[in-house]
C-alpha cells in the first residue's frame, strides 16, 4: 500500500481535508524530502531505539481536560521519559508558562535534544496561525519524521481515520495513541489559576477538586502508555501536585530556557 505515497496517505487522516499550501511551504522549510526523511526515520527507529514521546494537543481552552493535558509533560518528565510536547501558542499556554520563562523566545536557536537530555522534555509552541487541522497535521509529521520518536499521542477533537493511522503507524515502526477530548460542560479559567494553590501543598477545597480531576485524567495518558495501572497512577500524579514536582520540573524547566534565552 506504501507504493502509494506515504506523504499522500497521512493526507488521507482527516476527511475531507486538503491540507493547505502553508504547511506544504512549513515542511518544504524544513525537509529537503519529506518522504525520504520518513523512510530514513524508519530506518533509525529500528536500530536507536531512543523512545521519546512526542504528545500532539490542540490548541489549549478553558476545559479542564485540555488544562490538565498541559502539565502532562512536565508529570512524564518526572517520571524519566523523555517528552516533545506540541500546542498551539494561545493566551491559555502564555498564561502558564509566561510565568516561568519567556515563552515567546523559547524556540529561538535552541537545541530540543539538548534539553531533552538535560531535562527530559521540550515544550515546542506552534506560533503560526493555523487552521486546527493544519497544526495537527504539521505536528505529527515533524514527530513522524523524527527517529527518536517512538510513541506519539494525538490529544484531539478532530475526527481521525482510526485505521490508517495504525497502518501508517505500523509502516513507520511507531506506535500512535488517539486520545480523543470530550465536549465537556467543565470549565476554569487558566487565566486565573492561583499557581500557589494548583502546584503546591496547601490548597481550598475548590482546589483539592480541580487537582483530583487533573490526576484521573493524567492517570489515563500514564496507563495508555503502559507505565501505571490506573489507581497507581492516580494517586503518583496526585501527589506530584501536592509535593511540589511539578512545580519544581515547572520552575527548572523555567530556568533553564530564561537562561539560555538570555545567552542566545
Amino acid at each position: 500500500m506504501f507504493e502509494i505515497s506515504q506523504l499522500n496517505l497521512i493526507y488521507q487522516l482527516l476527511t475531507e481535508y486538503e491540507v493547505s499550501p502553508q504547511i506544504e511551504m512549513l515542511l518544504k522549510q524544513k525537509y529537503l524530502n519529506v518522504e525520504a526523511t520518513l523512510l530514513r526515520a524508519k530506518m533509525l527507529r529500528q536500530i536507536e531505539k531512543a523512545g521519546q514521546i512526542a504528545i500532539i494537543q490542540d490548541p489549549i481552552t478553558d476545559h479542564v481536560e485540555d488544562l490538565a493535558y498541559l502539565f502532562s509533560p512536565f508529570i512524564l518528565a518526572n517520571l524519566n521519559q523523555k517528552v516533545i510536547y506540541h500546542t498551539a501558542e494561545n493566551e491559555q499556554v502564555l498564561s502558564i508558562l509566561s510565568r516561568y520563562y519567556q515563552v515567546k523566545q523559547s524556540n529561538i536557536g535552541l537545541n530540543f535534544d539538548e534539553l531533552l537530555d538535560s531535562l527530559g522534555l521540550f515544550i515546542q509552541l506552534n506560533n503560526e496561525e493555523l487552521t486546527l487541522e493544519d497544526l495537527f497535521y504539521l505536528n505529527l509529521i515533524n514527530s513522524l519524521c523524527n527517529s527518536k520518536v517512538s510513541r506519539i499521542i494525538c490529544i484531539t477533537r478532530l475526527n481521525i481515520n482510526l485505521e490508517l493511522i495504525n497502518l501508517i503507524a505500523d509502516f513507520l515502526h511507531v506506535q500512535v495513541e488517539i486520545i480523543a477530548l470530550k465536549n465537556q460542560a467543565e470549565y476554569f479559567d487558566i487565566n486565573k489559576i492561583n499557581m500557589l494553590q494548583l502546584v503546591f501543598k496547601n490548597k481550598n477545597d475548590e482546589y483539592i477538586q480541580l487537582c483530583t480531576k487533573l490526576s484521573e485524567i493524567n492517570a489515563k495518558l500514564l496507563k495508555i502508555l503502559d507505565l501505571y495501572g490506573f489507581d497507581h497512577a492516580q494517586l503518583l500524579v496526585d501527589d506530584m501536585f501536592y509535593s511540589e514536582h511539578i512545580f519544581e520540573k515547572l520552575s527548572v524547566y523555567g530556568e533553564y530556557m530564561q537562561t539560555k534565552i538570555q545567552y542566545h
